[in-house]
This record gives structure tokens, sequence and C-alpha cells, in this order.
């Protein structure tokens, strides 16, 4: 079994955030030993794309392998290791069934690295099952972020008749007045669906600072 040493890991249930995806507030992990196994391209796509399960004999073969560093106490991880095709690589966590809990891209300078010794790698032979494709986002987390607390904050102003407030929220996103409550949930809500801007980025940022200012 080969290793890698020293990596970063930001755990996510889906497809996994990419290293300038990584926000301020996400748990990362200091993995200071973790499996490294090289497969084939073919396979790397198929993982890259489906949840899966991984078979028994893999799982005796990684479990506890993985080892976290956090305030000076050496923890593990049951089941884990990276992948890699030797173009691409991926961290996967497994239940003791076999089946994939999280996954995480890595920090470009922990992927160069690890490419750096799989060019000299046999591919492994890796069994394993596809469960269900998972949700590809075609949106960057961020927006996908901002769409939900905007959402969440009109519809909530709406509900409560805030009416000061919807006002004064759609003036900064829109530079005009508008009186009509309706219309400024209907404009807003409906841009939110099918109209993502910068505007509404903007307005993200406003109500989020609101909220850090109470």
């Amino acid at each position: 079994m080969n290793y890698y040493y020293d990596v970063i890991l930001n755990w996510s249930e889906n497809e996994g955030y990419e290293f300038y995806e990584w926000n301020d507030t996400d748990y990362l992990e200091l993995v200071k030993k973790i499996p490294l196994i090289k497969i084939k391209h073919k396979d790397f796509l198929n993982v890259l794309t489906n949840k899966i399960r991984i078979t028994s004999d893999l799982l005796k073969e990684i479990k506890d392998k993985t080892l976290l560093s956090s305030k000076k106490v050496i923890s593990k991880i049951e089941y884990a290791l990276l992948i890699t095709d030797g173009k691409n690589v991926l961290a996967l966590e497994f239940n003791k069934e076999g089946i994939e809990l999280n996954r995480s891209k890595l920090l470009i300078e922990d992927e160069l690295g690890i490419l750096e010794i799989a060019y000299n790698l046999k591919e492994a032979i890796f069994i394993y099952e596809m469960l269900n494709p998972l949700k590809k986002s075609l949106e960057l987390r961020q927006e996908e972020e901002a769409k939900h607390l905007i959402f969440l904050e009109i519809n909530n102003l709406y509900q409560n008749k805030d009416i000061a407030k919807l006002k004064y929220l759609y003036y900064e996103y829109k530079q005009e007045e508008e009186s009509n409550i309706e219309l400024i949930y209907k404009n807003i809500i409906n841009d939110l669906e099918v109209n993502f801007n910068k505007e509404l980025l903007k307005l993200y940022y406003i109500i989020k600072l609101s909220y850090h200012n109470v």
C-alpha cells in the first residue's frame, strides 16, 4: 500500500468543492497519512460522477490507515483513501459497508505533489459498484449560497410583512423605488430563478452584512 503525507481535506457529501470555492467557515482536516492508489482513467471518471461502494477486501486494507493531526492528538478516519489516475486526485471516505460517505478535492499544491508521486505508481485493480449519479451543480458554490440566503430573507420579510425592509432591499437591488410589495417579491424571486446577476450578488452581501451588524 502506498501513502501520501500531510494533505488538507475539505469533506463534502456531494461532488466536492474545488479549492477556490473553499470557505473560511469550512471544517478542514489536516491528514498526516492516507492510503493512495492509482486507478484507470475510465474508473476515475466513473467515481468522479457517481457515489460508489468498494469491496470488503479494500476496506480491510485501508482500515484505520488514515491518520489525522489536531492539537497534538493523533486520531484516525476508519475508512479513507486517495485515488488518482495520474492526472486527477480525489479523496474518499467510506462507511463499514464500503459505501461512500464523503469526498474531497485538494489544494493545488497537494494535488501536484500526489501527481508527481503517481507518475511512478502502477495501476491497482480497483473493484467498485456505482450506486447513483452525483447531482452535478452548474453553479459556483457562492452563487448557490447567495440564492439560498436571498430567498430565505425575502420570503421571511414577505411573510412577516416587513414592508420597510423589503422596499429598502429592492431599492438597493434595482436602484429604483417600488411600493407594490407583491411586485417586489415576484421580481426578486423570479430573478433568483432565471436571471442571477451581479446586482443580486451585491444584495446578498448587503443582507449578510445586516446580520453581522445586529
